[in-house]
């Protein structure tokens, strides 16, 4: 046990000997302190009593004379003690027991300091929540990311700008909700245990299920039963779903993730184009931002113009000069990737050599909002094959900020002779020891056997979305308690391994 902690339980023990709750139940509240403050010069006209709660920040004491830093959510305020408002005992007990870091209720009046600051003159100091560790002076910096993640609760209370990403991130989910509801979309919610892990090229995690003594596994996206939902009846749906991918970690990735997935019927993925541009801009203005003008990563991203629209092929073309069309089969394209310094693992299929050759090589030339469209077909198994050019599948991916995958949307198979073909062949390249090959789903294929309509889906990162917007470097940074290692510490220090 620290010193500082020790000390701040010999003043607890004292608040409790007195007879004092450090920890009431229930507490006054009349004001929060933006409110106090906002209403100042009423309250102080007419006199009215106030009672204000929060954290304290700072205490600045000048003998009988004490002032108190608070805050709460809707920003700070000061209160001023004096001892002979109080009394000299209820002063000594104050000053002898209440440190920066503990919860207090301070009841009184206006006043106006002789530096012209609003405070809230003290008739009456509670500590309602003792703390027994002290606030760190600094939390920021790299030597401190690693404790800000695992400790995010920490991290809030020194840090107002982390704080305010995740007032973005609340409004950047709620302003998802009002665009599609406006729109007539229907929000859902779908199995997170799952008997297939379909619907993306992930690897899953697994988990077995006792009572129905099976194998499951934690969705990797929400998709295949989305579509389920549009056979069934409902024209446009969607869903803020939470997903799991047993994947590295990096400052895009992370195994516990959430994304918005939506399905449109009677539509396609140029349809799909124009609503996603529009949805993107309506995010932005939601965060108070101006779309001619968000700052990523040191440039300056104009969502106000249309968005660049390049298809895959002439995108990898025009940056290496390498002509996709001509991939078509493995060897080709391991020789190809290699040449270009392309890792290439043992077990890749075709489509990963491919997607990883765009990956490393072309996408982070990729800086203002862009579309790109028109995918190779073996790249992904559930959107429909271009008219005239049945290599090419109407696909797009929302690429911006140098490289920064946002979403994937395509016009979806809804051929399910064609479709079972297609993940025959994924479930292959499974078999094979590709990971992260999307698997057959069967009941997925006996409902689209009872006619799937036309139509178009989209996934959309909320993190992803959310880092661009906020300006935000690792993903880390817009999930309040990422996945870290457990690692095993003293108490109060981390998470111990058992």
């Amino acid at each position: 046990m620290i010193e500082e902690e020790k000390e701040r339980r010999a003043r607890l023990a004292h608040l409790q000997e007195s007879g004092m709750d450090p920890y009431p139940a229930r507490v006054e509240r009349t004001h929060t302190l933006a409110e106090f403050l906002s209403q100042f010069s009423v309250l102080e006209k007419e006199k009215v009593s106030v009672h204000v709660v929060g954290r304290v920040r700072a205490v600045r004491k000048h003998g009988a004379l004490s002032f108190i830093k608070m805050e709460d959510e809707s920003g700070q305020a000061q209160a001023m003690v004096k001892q002979d408002e109080i009394g000299a005992e209820a002063y000594e007990f104050m000053t002898n027991t209440l440190d920066v870091g503990d919860f207090v209720s301070i009841g009184g009046t206006t006043i106006v300091t002789r530096t012209g600051e609003s405070s809230v003159l003290a008739s009456e100091v509670k500590i309602i929540s003792k703390a027994l560790l002290p606030l760190p002076e600094k939390w920021h910096g790299l030597s401190d990311v690693e404790t800000r993640f695992r400790h995010r609760e920490i991290d809030l209370i020194v840090n107002e700008s982390v704080r305010n990403v995740f007032r973005s991130r609340a409004a950047i989910v709620t302003a998802i909700r009002k665009y599609f509801d406006e729109r007539g979309f229907l929000e859902v919610d779908t199995p997170i245990l799952q008997h297939v892990a379909a619907g993306a090229s992930a690897k899953p995690f697994a988990t077995h299920h006792n009572a129905l003594d099976q194998e499951m596994y934690m969705r990797i996206a929400p998709e295949l039963y989305l579509k389920r939902l549009v056979i069934g009846g409902f024209e446009r749906v969607y869903e803020i779903a939470r997903c799991f991918r047993n994947e590295g970690i990096d400052h895009s990735h992370n195994p516990e993730f959430s994304q918005v997935e939506a399905y449109i019927a009677y539509t396609d993925y140029e349809e799909l184009m124009r609503m996603m541009e529009d949805m993107v801009r309506e995010l932005i203005r939601a965060i108070g931002k101006n779309p001619a003008n968000v700052v990523y990563d040191g440039n300056e991203l104009d969502f106000q113009k249309p968005f660049v629209r390049i298809t895959y092929r002439d995108l990898i073309h025009g940056e290496i000069g390498l002509d996709v069309d001509n991939l078509t089969d493995l060897s080709t394209a391991r020789t190809a990737a290699k040449e270009r310094g392309v890792e290439v693992g043992d077990t890749d299929s075709l489509t990963t050599v491919i997607d990883n050759i765009f990956k490393k090589l072309v996408r982070p030339s990729i800086v203002q909002p862009t579309f790109v469209t028109d995918y190779p077909a073996s790249m992904t198994p559930l959107a429909k094959r271009k008219e005239g050019n049945p290599e090419r599948v109407e696909m797009f991916q929302f690429i911006v900020g140098g490289g920064f995958e946002v979403m994937k949307a395509f016009t979806e198979l809804n051929d399910p002779v064609d479709q079972q073909l297609r993940m025959e062949e994924q479930e292959a390249a499974h078999v094979a020891g590709d990971d992260e090959a999307q698997r057959q789903d069967n009941d997925f294929l006996f409902a689209m056997k009872h006619g799937m309509p036309p139509m178009a889906g989209v996934g959309m990162g909320i993190e992803r979305i959310t880092q661009v917007l906020t300006d935000s470097h690792n993903i880390k940074e817009v999930i309040l308690f990422p996945t870290l290692r457990n690692i095993e510490t003293d108490e109060g220090e981390g998470s111990k391994s058992k």
